[in-house]
């Protein structure tokens, strides 16, 4: 059975849309964001990090390479030398960053099934001290993993664009702008950033027209 966004994300895309207009209309335009919810876990937390900066085609084909081998758990990926995952196509950097990530799993010295206990902050805090996990990977992880309604990746460029669209703006904001910007969005950011993506996806890979009012 397939994950769903949950009652208060659901709620969250409503209250968005009360607090700025411009969500409505959006939503008049092309809807709900499309179900994107993603199971909890190491699985998903290794599939983001493998999303880092490269483009959704290629770390799609790495993930499924690894989920068709069984690589993608902690165990396995614990006593998996660096050279192997190199042949998946990771790079090296990244190679270390899913080992030792295993590794602090396997060995209990994080535990996973507790970060939907933890308040956001307490899990950045946590998160951020790991070699390879930067903010761009915790927020995106208490999106589409944890369905965290204000957590506001600012650095992610497809999120810029998106708000860069719906403000009308001559130019991209950059990370500093997005944490001004996304303080009217509060307390439902991550309703808010679902709506963004789900704008840009249309206007800039499906090529739609998004008519302003």
């Amino acid at each position: 059975m397939s994950l769903k966004w949950n009652d208060e994300m659901l709620l969250a895309f409503k209250k968005i849309m009360e607090i700025d207009k411009r969500f409505e209309n959006l939503f008049d335009q092309i809807g709900s964001p499309e179900n994107r919810a993603i199971k909890e876990g190491f699985q998903s937390l290794a599939k983001i990090i493998i999303g880092q900066q490269i483009s959704t085609i290629v770390a799609k084909k790495i993930y499924d390479k690894l989920i068709k081998d069984n690589m993608l758990n902690e165990q396995n990926l614990a006593k998996t030398s660096i050279e192997n995952l190199k042949l998946y196509g990771l790079s090296s950097q990244k190679s270390h960053y899913l080992s030792n990530l295993a590794s602090l799993v396997n060995n209990k010295d994080i535990d996973i099934g507790s970060f939907k206990y933890m308040p956001g902050e307490d899990l950045t805090n946590l998160l951020i001290k790991i070699k390879g996990i930067g903010q761009w990977t915790i927020n995106n992880y208490k999106i589409f993993a944890l369905q965290d309604i204000d957590a506001w990746p600012s650095a992610d460029l497809a999120l810029q664009e998106a708000v860069k669209i719906i403000k009308q703006l001559d130019n991209r904001p950059n990370q500093d702008e997005m944490e001004k910007i996304g303080k009217a969005w509060k307390p439902y950011r991550g309703a808010a950033a679902l709506f963004l993506w789900h704008l840009y996806n249309k206007v800039k890979v499906e090529k739609r027209t998004f008519y302003y009012v």
